[in-house]
């Protein structure tokens, strides 16, 4: 398989057959919000109530914000067209046939496009949207080829991808510096430890974008020792785990 035919291959796969937006909605975390507050059974709406039927029992006991996430998925459903929730359901029974391990890689995957810049998401968008064009028959096969490998082989795929992504994105920023900076950039960034360079790409982001060419040149004057220990000094402070 020719390399550039195989990197449109991961790119179909990583960025659209397994998006967290295939995960039935009941099946994803909450986005971060305002702290959410209990409402009662009694309280809903008409339509919330007999699409939250199943729920009527225990709801008063459940914790706030998975009443909340019930409620924006009962909103979204109710605003689907019969297409869209047939859909849906499809999409609920291939989640409910899945393993244990692999829901977990699944929302482990959301998780990850949440953490996104919001131009990365839509990338991410268009990843899953070029999936939905491609023949049925294909769409099928690649879901089959993928079901097919171990989870182990899975997030390797995926490990891969990412990399490919991220590689792609580093190129892209390196032929935006001016043309003195980009091989001293690239050689330094090189020479960065995984950790480093994820440390490396943080600082930038945190930087305001008037600082950042001062940054830059910074670092590129630094010996590797002095690099490492203006990373370990600054890090902490601008962007703490």
């Amino acid at each position: 398989m020719r390399a550039d035919s195989r990197l449109r291959r991961l790119q179909v796969l990583a960025l659209a057959l397994l998006l967290p937006l295939a995960l039935p909605l009941w099946a994803q975390p909450p986005p971060p919000a305002a702290a959410a507050l209990p409402i009662p059974y009694s309280s809903l709406s008409a339509s919330e109530r007999e699409q939250l039927q199943p729920f009527a029992a225990d709801w008063d006991q459940l914790p706030p914000e998975r009443q909340a996430r019930l409620r924006r998925a009962a909103a979204r459903w109710a605003q689907m067209t019969p297409e869209q929730r047939e859909q849906m359901q499809e999409r609920k029974r291939r989640w409910q046939a899945l393993p244990p391990e692999q829901k977990a890689e699944l929302r482990e995957r959301l998780q990850n496009f949440r953490r996104m810049s919001p131009e990365q998401q839509e990338r991410v968008r268009r990843g899953q949207e070029r999936f939905r064009q491609l023949p049925p028959e294909e769409r099928a096969r690649l879901r089959e080829e993928f079901q097919r490998m171990a989870p182990t082989e899975r997030r390797a795929f995926l490990q891969g991808a990412a990399a490919e992504r991220r590689a792609l994105a580093r190129e892209r920023w390196l032929q935006s510096l001016p043309e003195a900076e980009r091989e001293p950039m690239r050689a330094m960034i090189d020479g960065f430890a995984p950790d480093q360079r994820k440390a490396f790409r943080r600082l930038l982001m945190d930087t305001p974008a008037a600082q950042r060419e001062g940054l830059r040149r910074e670092f590129l004057g630094l010996d590797p020792a002095a690099r490492a220990q203006r990373l370990q000094q600054a890090l902490p402070e601008r962007s703490p785990e």
